[in-house]
């Protein structure tokens, strides 16, 4: 039995956390599920509260549906921040949301969703970067420097094209260069593994999105040519 009361989230005591939990299932949970991140894992901060509450999430992400995706992304947000320790004092816990989560990226899900399912899956393989950096697929933009001129370089990955920019980039402008996505046979460990999953899932998109990520992109100011995922991981 946990002793909520001797533990702190964000905001103080934790004696509130079992009464958000209960919360769930009982009615429309996204002002619940917003309470739980803000208190657990507020602004990628985690607190003693945090890693109390992997049990629970990993009970709720074993639910088909909404409330299942959310408790595992939450999870893996407060497994990212989790130093090398507190992973070991955790480790049931992670394995069990763990093998959920690899369980749940081999179906189909709307793909901003599914990219945090990703990232949550890489939380609780403990691997570096991409527990916390997929989040650009999402968001359909990298903000990264070249690493030759040091000149701040524009990636869009999504709808608007893939493509990267320097400057005052306006849609549409003519300075705009395509990525080159890296093949799909050529991707290596993480790469790898979450493309055969997207791919394997059906999320053409994030498949899709991952060969750019993990291929190059040029410096529209230079001309250098660079690993995207280098650099992302150099500026992580």
């Amino acid at each position: 039995m946990i002793d909520w009361s001797l533990l702190k989230h964000a905001y103080g005591t934790a004696e509130d956390i079992p009464v958000l939990f209960d919360r769930l299932g009982t009615g429309p949970s996204d002002e619940v599920w917003s309470d739980l991140w803000s208190r657990l894992c507020h602004q990628g901060s985690v607190y003693s509260a945090s890693f109390a509450a992997l049990a629970p999430l990993a009970d709720l992400g074993d639910k088909a549906g909404k409330d299942g995706d959310n408790a595992l992304i939450l999870a893996g947000a407060i497994v990212a921040g989790a130093d090398e320790g507190t992973r070991a004092r955790h480790m049931d816990e992670i394995e069990a949301l763990r093998l959920l989560a690899h369980g749940r990226v081999r179906e189909p899900a709307d793909p901003d969703v599914y990219v945090y399912l990703l990232q949550a899956a890489m939380a609780f393989d403990g691997v570096p970067v991409w527990s916390e950096c997929l989040e650009g697929l999402a968001d359909e933009e990298y903000e990264v420097s070249c690493p030759e001129c040091d000149m701040g370089v524009l990636i869009a990955i999504g709808e608007a094209g893939c493509f990267s920019a320097v400057g005052d980039y306006e849609p549409g402008d003519s300075s705009a260069i395509p990525l080159r996505p890296a093949l799909p046979q050529d991707l290596e460990g993480p790469a790898r593994q979450l493309y055969e999953a997207a791919r394997e899932a059906g999320v053409g998109r994030v498949a899709a999105g991952l060969t750019h990520l993990f291929g190059n992109a040029t410096c529209a100011e230079c001309g250098t040519e660079f690993s995207l995922s280098e650099q992302v991981a150099d500026q992580y």
